[in-house]
């Protein structure tokens, strides 16, 4: 729906096929592709403007659309391969979704509506011969699953997802009440052989089938229901923005969950991720002074620097104001900018106007350079 004062409007579509357009009386609309932009005449007149796209997608044969495994992933820029879109990352969709007809003996698991503003790539859905476990209630009352292929080791999946509801129970009673629906869970996901780690498509994430017995995933994707989807990103050059924030509260999370070891344990795992990161390709976190979207996220910043420098962080904001002060901070975060884009910025400037913390310092030394502290 746009504004009654727009004539035009643009969509990415590179890798669809589009068949017509038309208004809500179902008119025809004049419209043209090129170079993979739908380009749409509307009608001149007062009141909001709806309009509807008929077109066809098709399967890709990498990770940018419909997958040959029968999963969907447009992150970070690819939704015009599923649906006419913009990818910036700043701009907010609510969607209505229905999957029709899966093959026999398989079935489609997908949200039927996302309802708060959220980036284009959030929403998914995965098409497979899928076993079901519903694994309890939070206490907030969101009721989680998990979903697993025949590929799956069933064990794995039992000890990946063991303290996902305590998990999701602490960020949901630390940072906020959750968005997107009373149900999420985890989705085991066929994405081709060495593929592993997960995508924040919720409320049903999906994991890497590879990665299913790993609890850090899991509360990894589930984390990102509080950042980089429900606060969304305003630039790609605010990448730790997301991951750097979930990759900490993962941490935070299992520790407050299983206790201070377990915690200890995934920073020691961290560490070694760190320091194996900096050897393979070196880079700042935080392009801050690159502009707005200027950075190409694939190439420039998709690497664990973000997500570890990112963690680390605030690893040393929480050490010199204390967890529970820095876990108050992220949760007024989230509170203000909830269905809305926000930058890093942002973020130090609530951490000193709420603890008196300049945390400047810090983000030179774990997110504006090189190397390790």
């Amino acid at each position: 729906m746009l504004d009654a004062s727009e004539r035009s409007a643009s969509f990415e579509v590179k890798g669809l096929t589009i068949n017509a357009v038309r208004d809500d009386a179902g008119a025809a609309l004049p419209f043209s592709v090129v170079d993979g932009r739908l380009d749409v005449l509307l009608a001149p007149g007062g009141g909001a403007k709806t309009f509807s796209v008929d077109y066809a997608f098709h399967q890709q044969s990498k990770l940018d659309g419909l997958l040959p495994g029968g999963s969907t992933l447009v992150w970070p820029y690819h939704c015009g391969n599923l649906f006419p879109c913009k990818s910036d990352p700043s701009d907010g969709l609510t969607f209505e979704l229905s999957v029709r007809n899966p093959p026999d003996g398989t079935k489609s698991i997908y949200p039927s509506s996302i309802a708060y503003d959220a980036p284009s790539y959030q929403i998914a859905w995965a098409t497979g011969s899928y076993s079901e476990k519903v694994l309890g209630t939070s206490k907030g009352g969101t009721t989680l699953h998990v979903y697993w292929l025949p590929i799956d080791n069933a064990n794995a999946v039992d000890a990946g997802t063991a303290r996902l509801v305590q998990v999701f129970d602490w960020l949901e009673s630390t940072l906020g009440p959750y968005l997107f629906g009373s149900d999420a869970g985890s989705i085991s996901t066929n994405w081709g052989p060495g593929a592993v780690g997960g995508m924040e498509h919720h409320p049903f994430w999906h994991i890497g089938s590879a990665s299913m017995g790993d609890k850090t995933v899991h509360a990894h994707e589930a984390a990102h229901g509080w950042f980089g989807d429900g606060v969304r990103l305003q630039c790609w050059e605010d990448f730790v923005l997301s991951e750097g924030t979930v990759t900490y509260l993962t941490a935070r999370a299992i520790g407050a969950v299983e206790g201070e070891s377990a915690e200890a344990a995934v920073w020691a795992s961290n560490e070694i991720q760190l320091k194996q990161a900096v050897a393979k390709k070196d880079h700042i976190a935080w392009p801050k002074d690159a502009g707005c979207n200027k950075v190409d996220v694939l190439a420039s910043l998709f690497t664990n620097i973000p997500y570890l420098k990112g963690a680390y962080f605030y690893r040393a904001v929480a050490q010199a104001v204390g967890a529970d002060r820095l876990d108050k901070v992220l949760r007024l975060f989230f509170e203000t900018y909830r269905g809305k884009a926000a930058r890093m910025q942002q973020m130090l400037d609530l951490i000193r106007s709420e603890t008196g913390f300049d945390a400047g310092e810090l983000a030179k030394t774990w997110l504006e350079s090189t190397g390790l502290p």
